[in-house]
């Protein structure tokens, strides 16, 4: 929340807690996730860093899918008023007046500046098998995801022949580019789940609305890919690298420019291949994560409202290219908030 123009983070102190007849070391799981938590490489020409959630909520309004501001959704209680996926988080200020500001919120922090940025982990406790780690009454199965917030979402440029995507001859394009799939609001995410042990069995990384699972190797202390995840009426193809390496037990990920889409290695990543489109990663400002984790135990801990909005954390498409359904827009819907339908484990 914002007191007075000072951004205050409540944490939630859960030293012991019952989970389904069992004693539950709180302290104990968020050591893990602390020891665990992503080293995040942003691009090295990044321009939109990210954020922290409160900053952005003081600088939206809630809209209609027309964009219209809805009366009302300035109050505080505008995230239970407003429980549809048919709405929208829409800036106060014109885009085109925030990008053009390069001290507005839209540009986020770097991770390097203090307060640091905080990543956000949602834990769910599954059950308690045994462990010959931990006694099993103090290390649950559960499952982490290290949401982290941007508060714009750059796109990317696509190569069009008159309103037709085009695909590149010889890397070049004959027609002229056009930026796409620019939104307000970004949330990218890694999850892990654990068995009893300290230490994951497996890592779920989210690529865009694509992503791919990867199993823990201890022999190596690396992530080896598994599997892909691809969601239906989703045009994406990506490539996944197939280890993800660590760094001082650390999962070590790359952001892509703008986009912020999270990769394993540095270098062009393609996932759409017409339009051809390509995340850029590589070794910019480091964000080591775990110096700054605000923790939400479900059904353990208080929720901020905020967690409950069920709308898009976003602008409307606008400014689309044939028709809004394939997705060709110059600004594209921003996205869910952190409890979805889906999840990317389950106990």
């Amino acid at each position: 929340m914002l007191c007075g123009g000072i951004s205050v983070i409540f944490f939630y102190v859960l030293p012991v807690t019952v989970l389904s007849g069992h004693r539950v070391d709180v302290d104990k799981v968020e050591g893990l996730v602390r020891q665990w938590a992503p080293l995040v490489w942003l691009s090295p020409e990044e321009k939109f860093m990210p954020s922290n959630v409160e900053e952005f909520l003081v600088n939206t309004n809630i809209a209609d899918e027309h964009g219209s501001v809805l009366t009302g959704s300035k109050s505080p209680a505008r995230f239970f008023q407003y429980n549809s996926k048919k709405v929208f988080l829409v800036p106060k200020r014109s885009l085109d007046s925030l990008k053009e500001n390069y001290t507005s919120f839209l540009y986020g922090k770097s991770p390097k500046s203090y307060p640091p940025v905080p990543i956000y982990a949602v834990v769910t406790y599954c059950s308690n098998p045994a462990s010959s780690e931990f006694p099993p009454d103090l290390l649950p199965t559960f499952h982490v995801t290290y949401w982290m917030f941007y508060p714009f979402n750059e796109g990317k440029d696509s190569c069009f022949l008159g309103k037709v995507p085009a695909p590149l001859i010889f890397s070049k394009c004959f027609g002229h580019y056009r930026k796409l799939g620019n939104h307000f609001g970004d949330w990218e995410h890694m999850s892990l789940s654990f068995s009893g042990h300290p230490y994951p069995d497996q890592l779920f990384l989210s690529v865009h609305d694509a992503g791919a699972y990867y199993a823990y190797q201890r022999n190596t202390n690396t992530f080896r890919f598994q599997a892909k995840m691809e969601r239906k009426g989703v045009a994406q193809v990506p490539s996944y690298p197939e280890f993800i390496r660590l760094q001082g037990g650390h999962p070590v990920l790359f952001a892509a420019e703008g986009s912020h889409g999270l990769w394993s290695t540095p270098g062009d990543h393609e996932f759409i291949r017409v339009p051809k489109i390509t995340d850029r990663t590589g070794f910019g400002a480091p964000w080591k994560t775990w110096g700054s984790i605000v923790f939400y135990h479900i059904g353990r801990s208080e929720m901020p409202a905020w967690m409950s909005f069920k709308g898009k954390w976003g602008n409307p498409k606008t400014k689309c290219i044939l028709l809004k359904k394939f997705g060709l827009c110059e600004y594209t819907e921003g996205p869910r908030g952190l409890l979805r339908e889906t999840n990317d484990f389950y106990c």
